[in-house]
């Protein structure tokens, strides 16, 4: 494939692969419950985003090493197992989610309880990760998670006051008569939804399995700037919708079959279907992607062969552990919580987690034995710092804003 076309294809396959549960569950009930007040989550969290699947693309460009091989030498064993401990919960708990949003789906069109589809979904996941290339499960489910470019047909059709809406993106305003506290939860919860560390885990990963070089470069930085600019457009017209659909009514969007109900107000039938080919591919590529994560940390941290290149038997311990998160996510799913509330408690707690990847991230970027000229910029460092500043604060406030906001309710 040349250079020209691979750049399309990753730029596509940003857009189509940032929305996952944790977008679909967060922005619907931000806009049902806060109107416009929650788009400036939107603005921070994609730029935070930006800046670091870019800072750990030039990481794997410059050195050749994936994120958790790089967190073990800079923390040292100990303190590194802890970050893997970590980011293995967030991760199964996410694959957990997304399973969930695979099933919910399905639930949508059969009218049979999710828990029935759970266990075809996980078993969906383990097929397409035991035959599937690395590029399948990169591009494929991201392609058709485009179907959720609906929202944003939905969003121009239903016409929300624009001028707010890029108002409410830097200048928040609270509607009045509701609480700080579970507000800023609900802030929390977006920010770990929209920053997400599978994400990074596996675009660091995917650029090892695909050998990207210093030539990759600018396929690292157009993908990451206009790849997620675009797929942050989904994410603003999933929260209008919702915000002129169910707000004005004083509606609560605490239930996965309203999420689309603004889409079937909008465009009807047609609409309700792309919203279901939408949903389905990109909970379902979420959640390859989640288990590759969990497999990809685990076997770069421990220093065992790893790698959708791989035959599985050529693999063992990295098959065995992608056969292992997938079967304890479906047991988790199985116990029978909410999968709307474990969503917002699991963005929630991914923003809490996320200072323990990116502290190590930012201090190897800054190395020129590791980065040479691909070492981070003034520019670069002050957006990182500030970033990481927010994700401090972040983890001090998550645990504190879950208490006194009622875990946001």
């Amino acid at each position: 494939m040349g250079k020209v076309s691979s750049l399309g294809l990753g730029i596509v396959t940003a857009v189509g692969g940032f929305v996952d549960m944790g977008e679909l569950v967060t922005t619907s009930q931000a806009g049902a419950q806060y109107r416009f007040a929650l788009l400036w989550t939107i603005t921070v969290g994609v730029l935070g985003i930006m800046v670091f699947i870019d800072t750990v693309g030039r990481v794997a460009i410059a050195s050749g090493r994936s994120i958790f091989d790089v967190i073990r030498e800079r923390l040292g064993y100990k303190v590194g197992l802890v970050a893997l401990g970590v980011a293995m919960l967030i991760n199964v708990l996410t694959i957990v989610i997304e399973i969930c949003g695979m099933a919910l789906v399905i639930q949508l069109i059969t009218h049979l309880s999710y828990l029935w589809w759970v266990p075809v979904a996980g078993l969906l996941v383990l097929i397409i990760l035991w035959f599937g290339s690395f590029s399948l499960v990169e591009n494929g489910a991201a392609i058709l998670g485009l179907a959720l470019l609906i929202f944003i047909v939905a969003a121009i059709n239903l016409n929300p006051p624009w001028d707010q809406v890029a108002r409410q993106m830097v200048m928040p305003t609270i509607p009045q008569g509701r609480k700080l506290f579970p507000y800023a939860f609900q802030a929390v919860a977006l920010l770990g939804a929209f920053m997400t560390p599978y994400e990074v885990f596996f675009y660091s990963s995917g650029a090892i399995e695909e050998k990207w070089t210093g030539k990759d470069f600018i396929t690292n930085r157009a993908t990451t700037i206009i790849g997620f600019t675009f797929g942050s457009l989904i994410v603003i017209a999933m929260m209008v919708v919702a915000a002129q659909t169910f707000f004005p009514h004083q509606i609560q969007s605490q239930a996965f079959p309203s999420i689309p109900v603004p889409v079937i107000t909008s465009l009807g039938t047609a609409g309700f279907l792309v919203f279901l080919l939408g949903a389905f591919a990109s909970t379902g590529g979420a959640a390859m992607e989640a288990t590759l994560a969990t497999t990809y940390t685990t076997a770069q941290f421990f220093g065992w062969d790893w790698g959708q290149s791989h035959n599985p038997k050529g693999a063992p311990i990295f098959s065995f552990t992608t056969i292992l998160a997938v079967i304890a996510a479906v047991i988790i799913a199985f116990i029978g919580i909410d999968p709307i509330q474990l969503t917002i408690y699991t963005t929630a707690l991914a923003a809490f987690s996320l200072p323990f990847t990116f502290i190590p991230l930012f201090i190897v970027a800054n190395d020129e034995e590791y980065m040479g000229e691909m070492k981070n910029g003034r520019l670069t460092n002050i957006a990182s710092l500030f970033f990481l500043a927010v994700l401090v604060l972040v983890t001090l406030a998550t645990i504190p804003l879950f208490i006194l906001g009622g875990g946001g309710g």
